[in-house]
């Protein structure tokens, strides 16, 4: 029977990843020995961890407490290791995180890199998607939600800067087609859509001014699903595009775009980090989150 320690780790690995090959290449093993150790850690056990396919793999509802438990386990093995060697204050190892693409892609990589280089012993792995998942059963360590919460997940919140919106357009489009002076003059613009907002957005945008909010029937011709395509398309000209303000500060900054209707606002947006208050003793994880929420911080 195979080492139940290295079956943990192995088990984990196979989460996180989401196959046996992925999890096979990160522990340089063959994928048939890490669906031994995981055979033979479901046999220990005698209950089934994962319900595989061809196609795909899930946790059973065994396996999605097991592996919270797995993870306890093998951090606290790595904190031990940690303080023996006299390593304890200096946070290594890798952390798993989950956010939205734009804020992903265009504001948090930036403090990544920077964590990156002052922890040199540090890893994150960063997953980019706009779907709401369950943290807790994707084997993530945090995740960045924008958006109301959900009452019921079993996750401390911190918050975040709220994700504003703003709109602009190049000035070779203003050129041809005028400046905006009311939202309602949007009624007669291209306005480019984003397709993963909810319902109806892409065609109605909401503008605040003071107390009062006015929702503006949009023409959107050209709907996109990728934001940074739709920000190529405002680039080259094509229409009046609304995003996240971090987003829009470098083609704002060099005049590439330029904004609109300064007098009104969109409705902001909550952003949370969520994480596991019981990880908070870990070194790494208690760093991470600090940080994280400091520089992102109301």
């Amino acid at each position: 029977m195979l080492d139940k320690f290295t079956g943990m780790r192995v088990f984990v690995a196979a989460v996180q990843m989401g196959s046996f090959v992925a999890a096979a290449e990160k522990l340089e093993m063959s994928p048939q020995m890490v669906a031994r150790h995981i055979t033979s850690l479901e046999t220990q056990l005698a209950t089934r961890l994962l319900s595989r396919t061809t196609r795909r793999q899930n946790l059973t509802a065994t396996g999605s407490q097991y592996f919270r438990r797995c993870l306890t386990i093998l951090q606290a093995i790595e904190d031990a290791d940690n303080e023996a060697n006299g390593t304890a204050e200096a946070p290594a190892g890798t952390l798993r995180l989950n956010a939205p693409v734009t804020f992903g892609r265009y504001a948090l990589v930036a403090f990544l890199t920077q964590f990156l280089q002052r922890y040199p012993q540090m890893n994150i792995e960063l997953t980019l998607s706009d779907s709401v998942i369950n943290p807790l059963e994707e084997g993530f360590d945090a995740v960045v939600r924008i958006g109301e919460l959900d009452k019921n997940l079993r996750l401390a919140a911190r918050s975040l800067a709220a994700y504003r919106l703003i709109a602009c357009a190049a000035p070779g489009y203003l050129t041809e087609h005028g400046w905006p002076q009311h939202p309602d003059d949007l009624k007669n613009h291209q306005c480019l859509g984003f397709a993963p907002w909810q319902a109806g957005f892409s065609h109605r945008w909401q503008f605040i001014s003071e107390s009062k909010v006015s929702d503006v029937e949009v023409n959107s011709r050209l709907i996109i699903n990728d934001w940074g395509a739709l920000l190529q398309a405002a680039l080259r000209g094509a229409g009046v595009i609304i995003g996240y303000e971090k987003a829009l500060a470098q083609p704002l900054g060099q005049g590439k775009l330029v904004t609109l209707l300064a007098d009104y606002r969109f409705p902001e947006q909550p952003m949370h980090l969520l994480y596991m208050p019981s990880r908070m003793k870990e070194t790494r994880y208690r760093i991470f989150i600090d940080e994280l929420c400091e520089y992102f911080r109301l």
